[in-house]
């Protein structure tokens, strides 16, 4: 495996991870505004029981909800394990790493605010960036790829 390469891709999905957060967050409650307890519209005194269709309906938002809950809580808890091995990274790298992957600044924006006047100091300063996140995220199984 090239952790180098996995260190980049998983630092590029940053900003989908938490579009996707926010995502599941509003559709979360979507469904629990969906489930809540509504007026009842006119009784039927002749129907004492409940039709299957509304019984299914009730177990597919259940079922739907239940999956909801569970990408949330995994794609937060990516998120966290991300931003806490960032928050270890050097503080240049860690400005550039946000600058680059979680804000998706251009290059140019990047050099100016980093105040580097080469494009290749830029890319040199990255690749130890993410050198330095994926043995912070993979550990020894990264010596080799970085």
């Amino acid at each position: 495996m090239n952790y180098f390469k996995a260190a980049e891709e998983l630092l590029s999905s940053i900003p989908q991870l938490k579009s996707a957060k926010a995502n599941l967050e509003k559709r979360e409650k979507r469904l629990q505004n969906s489930g809540a307890p509504q007026l009842p519209a006119a009784i039927s005194y002749d129907k004492p029981f409940t039709d299957s269709h509304f019984v299914s309906d009730t177990l597919n938002d259940l079922l739907e909800l239940a999956e909801c809950s569970r990408n949330l809580a995994e794609t937060k808890q990516k998120l966290e394990e991300m931003e806490n091995i960032i928050d270890q990274l050097k503080d240049e790298h860690k400005q550039l790493v946000n600058l680059w992957y979680v804000k998706s600044y251009s290059k140019e924006s990047i050099m100016e605010a980093m105040n580097i006047s080469s494009p290749t100091t830029i890319y040199n300063l990255r690749n130890k960036a993410v050198a330095e996140f994926a043995l912070l995220y993979y550990g020894a199984s990264a010596l080799s790829s970085i």
